[in-house]
C-alpha cells in the first residue's frame, strides 16, 4: 500500500451502479472505498482480485471497527458488454455487498485519469470477444472522497486488511 502524504480530492463523475442508481462522487463520501477497474469477461486478473478483496472485506468486517464505513466498488471499463444485470450477477458472486458500476467512455476516462488507472478497450466490430487491457491496482479513497492510497499486486488479503486497519485507526473518525 502506497499512502499519499496529501490525499488528492477527486472531481465529480457520474456512473450507474448495478441497481441502475446514480453512482457519483457523493456515494464515496462517508466511506472508505476500495476501487478496482476491470471488466466481467476478464479471464484472470479481475476474478482473482475480487476474490482477494472479498477476503479483505471479511477480515475488516470481523475487526473491532467493522465494515460499515467501507465499500468495494468494481468499475467496469467495458460498458458495451457490462450491463447493470451482468455487473450485479458478477460482483455479488464474490460478495453480496460489492458494487458494480460503469459509465460512458468520457466518465470512465475522467475518474481513471484522476487515479492514474490505465485501461484500453479494443472493440472489434466483427467479434464479441475483444481484448480489454486494464490496471491491476486497487485505489483507496477516503471518507472525504480523496484519493488516499494505491495498492499494487500481488495482493494478500491479510496484509491489505492489516494495513487498512492501521490507516483507519491512524486517520480516526473524520467529519464529511
Amino acid at each position: 500500500m502506497t499512502l499519499f502524504p496529501a490525499p488528492k480530492p477527486l472531481a465529480d463523475f457520474a456512473f450507474t451502479d448495478h441497481e441502475n442508481r446514480v453512482f457519483d462522487l457523493s456515494r464515496l463520501k462517508g466511506k472508505w472505498s476500495f476501487l478496482f477497474f476491470g471488466y466481467t469477461h476478464c479471464p484472470d486478473i479481475c476474478p482473482t482480485t475480487l476474490a482477494t478483496l472479498a477476503r479483505v472485506r471479511e477480515k475488516i468486517a470481523k475487526s473491532a471497527a467493522g465494515a460499515k464505513d467501507v465499500q468495494f466498488v468494481f468499475i467496469s471499463v467495458d460498458p458495451n458488454r457490462d450491463t447493470a444485470g451482468r455487473l450485479r450477477q458478477y460482483v455479488t458472486f464474490f460478495d453480496a455487498t460489492f458494487l458494480g458500476v460503469t459509465g460512458d467512455d468520457a466518465q470512465l476516462g475522467n475518474l481513471a485519469g484522476q487515479l492514474g488507472a490505465a485501461y484500453q478497450v479494443e472493440v472489434q466490430p466483427t467479434t464479441e470477444n475483444y481484448p480489454v487491457f486494464h490496471s491491476a491496482a486497487v485505489f483507496l479513497v477516503d471518507p472525504q472522497a480523496r484519493y488516499h492510497a494505491v495498492l499494487a499486486p500481488p495482493f494478500d488479503a491479510e496484509g491489505i486488511s492489516r494495513r487498512f486497519e492501521a490507516l483507519r485507526a491512524f486517520e480516526g473518525p473524520k467529519e464529511t
